[in-house]
């Protein structure tokens, strides 16, 4: 593509979300709230029994895993901090290989068009590392930490309207 061509296809696109690997999540929302003021942070656990699946390395993960995430906005940019319980994932491979710290940037696509732009990069050599479903949100992580040295996500990032008893939230209400 030539500039004016990158400049029209990038108009169309929505970098959703930057997102970091931590070993400690509260020690770490604690520290984005005291020293940058972001927050709150909604608080999710997920684990084999509550995502509809999870494949690592295009196959499908069959034992026990939990990972916490917590979310935040700044502006219309949704910040994501994840940490690894236990179990296989990219977020321990990357906190083992590189340790904590930035680990994925996300650009929302729209479902309908997921399997053409997932195929555009896999023409481009780019694979998945990671894909799964909670709900209704789809994610796929690709293989661009060769060629980019970071990990690039793709998803539909649906707004999901999650029953209190699904998630908790940092600081507390009430603190």
């Amino acid at each position: 593509m030539n500039n004016q061509e990158l400049r029209e296809f990038n108009k169309k696109r929505k970098i959703y979300q930057i997102a970091w690997v931590t070993r400690n999540l509260e020690k770490s929302m604690k520290a984005w709230v005291e020293n940058l003021n972001i927050g709150p942070w909604t608080v999710l656990t997920f684990t084999d029994k509550s995502l509809k699946y999870l494949k690592v390395d295009d196959k499908n993960v069959t034992v026990p895993f939990k990972f916490l995430i917590a979310l935040s906005w700044v502006g219309d940019m949704q910040l994501e901090i994840i940490q690894p319980v236990y179990g296989p994932t990219i977020y321990e491979a990357f906190i083992e290989k590189h340790g904590e710290g930035m680990h994925h940037v996300k650009e929302q696509i729209t479902e309908d068009s997921m399997d053409a732009v997932l195929q555009g990069y896999r023409n481009n050599e780019i694979g998945v590392l990671q894909t799964g479903q909670f709900d209704i949100d789809l994610h796929y992580y690709l293989n661009t930490e060769p060629k980019l040295n970071f990990i690039y996500e793709l998803g539909n990032c649906p707004k999901l309207d999650l029953p209190p008893d699904l998630y908790w939230t940092y600081p507390p209400e009430n603190a």
